[in-house]
């Protein structure tokens, strides 16, 4: 029973690009669009209808807090949860996002605001991923090798076009107004997407990642893709994962 509820949510939501928004969208939701991510709500009626399927007081019972609101990974390394997971392949919605919205008053320029967001996302990489102090000091001397105005993936052709000329040239991000989301009147540099990444392979990707967002700056947010079988495609912030499933 545990495993056929998570193979019915993995594809009640693998579908749900196909269904037009209604209703109040996800948080998740909301900071997709601002990366320029496709992206879609899992229906909440669905979702609910799924929960009431559960019959046995074995199945794993996830709270309304752990689906509308910043959640913790849903993915416990339990080989049964089989949620959701990904889009079409080598899209933009099949790659890791990295994206910070830097505030003015930390940046002085967009030269700034990029090297600032570089080395942020340096230092929490080494400090996630690496598995000795060796190791460790030898990714803080990684550079990051490409920094975008626009989420990396196939888009068509207007955004090949700029996306190539990123990867050529780097991008200057411009001042702009702060998303919404980030609950701030203050302006910022932004959206610059660092590096140019692939989707998970295994299930401890999705966990360095999530670790790597616990030790980024507040104005950092990845959108990734989730990992067949394990976790759901979902936004990452300060080690918290929001899922897409409508409020």
């Amino acid at each position: 029973m545990r495993t056929l509820f998570f193979i019915a949510f993995t594809l009640l939501i693998s579908g749900c690009g196909l269904i037009p928004r209604t209703g109040t969208p996800s948080e998740a939701l909301k900071i997709a669009d601002a990366m320029g991510v496709p992206a879609a709500d899992m229906p909440r009626a669905q979702y609910d209808k799924l929960l009431a399927q559960q019959q046995t007081p074995n199945a794993p019972k996830i709270s309304d807090d752990a689906i509308s609101g910043a959640t913790h990974l849903l993915a416990s390394g339990d080989p049964t949860m089989l949620l959701l997971s990904g889009f079409s392949a080598r899209s933009i919605s099949a790659n890791v996002q990295l994206v910070a919205w830097v505030p003015e008053d930390i940046a002085s320029s967009p030269e700034k605001a990029v090297e600032i967001s570089s080395k942020a996302y340096i230092e929490a990489s080494a400090n996630a991923r690496a598995r000795s102090e060796e190791e460790r000091q030898r990714m803080l001397k990684y550079p990051v090798r490409y920094v975008l105005g626009q989420p990396y993936g196939e888009g068509g052709p207007v955004h090949a076009s700029a996306q190539l000329l990123d990867l050529i040239a780097n991008h200057t991000p411009a001042l702009v107004d702060a998303p919404p989301f980030m609950n701030t009147r203050s302006k910022v540099y932004g959206p610059i997407f660092i590096g140019a990444w692939g989707g998970h392979s295994k299930a401890e990707d999705v966990q360095a990642t999530l670790r790597m967002s616990s030790l980024l700056p507040h104005w950092f947010y990845i959108y990734s893709p989730g990992l067949a079988g394990v976790t759901p495609p979902s936004i990452m912030n300060r080690g918290k994962q929001q899922l897409f499933i409508q409020p």
